[in-house]
């Protein structure tokens, strides 16, 4: 399946209104340490709207969220670091819909599928983030792989990479659901009516006006 196509002032209004969403969840969510709805927009944003938009979405998070952040900043190396692990769920996003599409039949199996990339995509994103700045500032691989076993470590992770599984399952086909019922009844996008996106699974009409 192809994402949906926008044009340019189309594609920068999703990238300002994802990365609006993905910032105001994270401040909302600012005392749950670690667990936060941004990589599941990201997600979604990639997998609707292609790569460019969903690393786009990524970036702009966190050079908002890593600059702006009662918990302080986070300096240049260590933020173009996030940045770069964080499109990790914007290839996933392609990935996902190249395997299962985006239209919202076989929900179960999207559930369980979108869940699992959530999950693997949290792994990836902790090892590097805890694995790198410890070699940045110059300790060993030995120290450095050392340092993934703390038990606040393994906290840490577990609560981002349990959130994520949880949050991708559920929360991505119910974000999928609103973005393709917006678009079907404002005729955003460059979509024909025929497009698998915009067949209706419901008693709506299945065509763009």
């Amino acid at each position: 399946m192809q994402p949906i196509r926008l044009r340019p002032s189309q594609k920068i209004a999703i990238v300002s209104l994802f990365t609006a969403l993905a910032l105001a969840t994270n401040y909302a969510m600012l005392p749950l340490s670690n667990i936060k709805l941004m990589d599941t927009i990201v997600f979604v944003s990639a997998l609707m709207f292609g790569l460019n938009v969903g690393v786009s979405v990524g970036a702009l998070t966190w050079l908002v969220y890593g600059t702006v952040n009662p918990y302080g900043s986070d300096p240049g190396v260590l933020l173009l670091l996030l940045i770069l692990s964080e499109t990790v769920y914007a290839f996933l996003g392609v990935l996902a819909r190249k395997v299962s599409g985006f239209t919202l039949t076989s929900v179960p199996e999207k559930c369980v599928l979108w869940g699992s990339m959530g999950l693997i995509g949290a792994f990836a994103y902790d090892l590097v983030t805890n694995i790198v700045p410890p070699l940045i500032s110059g300790a060993s691989l030995s120290v450095a792989l050392a340092s993934v076993l703390f038990p606040a470590t393994i906290l840490f992770m577990l609560a981002h990479e349990i959130s994520d599984l949880a949050f991708f399952a559920i929360a991505g086909p119910i974000l999928v659901q609103v973005i393709v019922r917006v678009m079907r009844q404002t005729g955003a996008g460059q979509l024909k009516p025929e497009h698998p996106a915009m067949v209706q699974t419901g008693p709506e009409p299945a065509q763009v006006q």
